[in-house]
């Protein structure tokens, strides 16, 4: 029988993914951006500082385009793609020729195997390819054991709650004997049109606009290998395979500030972190997948406001927020993608000098906040930057890193 890992090549072959995009430029002036791109998140990779501005980056089944964008975007690192499929690398091929990416090198090849290459990598990005694999803890051990002693993973794998709707039907089209052809595909498009309107893929469906692509409707519901995680089974996964989990990418799906209204929003707050997540995730069933950093054991820099450890961190404006429709008494509106936070005219102030260039505490000593006393700045800055870190408008460099052995 075939094994899981030919299958998966053939299949991106005939369906390369994600849909190709012609010129990065374009794309990276459309906005956003990639999790995994350092000269975007920097700091929720490495909070403590960047270990070295030529950095060594894998991208671990890079698709169509992840490895060059992530080159095109950060001209002084060295880039390696590695993918199954020569024709996913095939474009990769025409990106790194149309934009003279010199520091992109591309590998066909399993991840499992990226020991063969004798590097080591200071980021490993792996997103959407890990929970394709017959055993995804394989895959996760190979990536580790390229990844050098300060080095950071950026990796994304299914989120089970989100998919929820979506596995009966994988299971129904299977029992259907529906393969990957274009007349299976169409069979596919009949059978979701004609589900009840309270099935539980419709919510799936409406929320993912890429499903107008074949190549996506094949990997989401004729793909052969799919494994999906909830927030307990992630963080045993990961330190299982003797890694330390650093931060989610995307604190707004994670923490309950952002979605989850009262009196249900206090409860939840009462519970340590780990367990807050793992409500929230039930709560929203909002989780299709799971963006987030990892870190070799003991080298994980957590951000905490605890201790006075917080004030020498550098905040900054995550990619993607903006302030909005700010009102005459200086309160204002922050923005990250569809939801709306409303903040007060001294948070308002704060998130201004949030250039990442200044502390929190150097914030606190300028302006007009250098009117009020320490003690109260500090309280209300404590309170300020915990939720504007939890609701995922704001990322930190000058985090202090931890002790070694820690």
């Amino acid at each position: 029988m075939e094994d899981v890992t030919a299958k998966v090549a053939r299949q991106y072959t005939d369906y390369a993914y994600p849909k190709p995009v012609d010129d990065l430029a374009a794309s990276a002036a459309s906005g956003g951006g990639d999790y995994s791109d350092p000269s975007l998140f920097g700091p929720m990779l490495w909070p403590e500082g960047q270990p070295r501005p030529d950095l060594d980056i894998l991208v671990a089944g890079c698709g169509t385009q992840q490895a060059a964008m992530i080159a095109f975007g950060n001209p002084s690192a060295r880039v390696v793609g590695v993918d199954l499929s020569d024709a996913s690398l095939g474009h990769q091929r025409y990106l790194r020729d149309k934009h003279a990416l010199t520091n992109l090198e591309l590998h066909q090849g399993d991840l499992r195997e990226v020991g063969s290459l004798n590097r080591k990598f200071d980021l490993v990005v792996s997103t959407g390819v890990l929970h394709h694999m017959a055993n995804p803890g394989e895959g996760l051990a190979a990536l580790r054991d390229v990844l050098k002693p300060d080095g950071a993973m950026a990796l994304m794998v299914y989120g089970s709650a989100g998919r929820r709707g979506v596995y009966p039907l994988q299971d129904a089209f299977r029992r259907m004997g529906l393969d990957q052809s274009p007349a299976s595909v169409a069979v596919v498009r009949d059978y979701l049109d004609a589900l009840p309107r309270d099935h539980s893929a419709r919510v799936y469906v409406a929320r993912t606009s890429e499903l107008k692509h074949d190549t996506a409707i094949v990997d989401t519901f004729l793909h052969p290998q799919d494994q999906a995680y909830s927030v307990p089974e992630l963080l045993d996964w990961i330190e299982t395979a003797g890694l330390q989990f650093q931060t989610w990418l995307q604190n707004h799906l994670y923490y309950p500030e952002a979605l989850v209204p009262d009196p249900v929003l206090s409860r939840i707050q009462m519970l340590p972190e780990r367990d807050q997540w793992a409500v929230v995730e039930a709560w929203g069933e909002l989780l299709g997948v799971h963006l987030f950093v990892a870190r070799h054991a003991g080298h994980a820099a957590l951000i905490d406001f605890e201790g006075n450890d917080w004030l020498s961190y550098k905040p900054r404006l995550l990619v993607g927020t903006r302030i909005e429709a700010v009102q005459p008494d200086g309160s204002a509106t922050l923005r990250l993608h569809d939801i709306h936070f409303a903040v007060s005219p001294a948070e308002h102030g704060v998130l201004l000098a949030a250039d990442g260039a200044r502390t929190i505490s150097e914030i606190l000593s300028g302006g007009a906040f250098s009117a009020f006393p320490r003690a109260d700045l500090e309280a209300f800055a404590r309170l300020s930057f915990s939720r504007f870190w939890r609701i995922g408008v704001v990322m930190f460099e000058g985090v202090p890193a931890p002790a070694k052995g820690e």
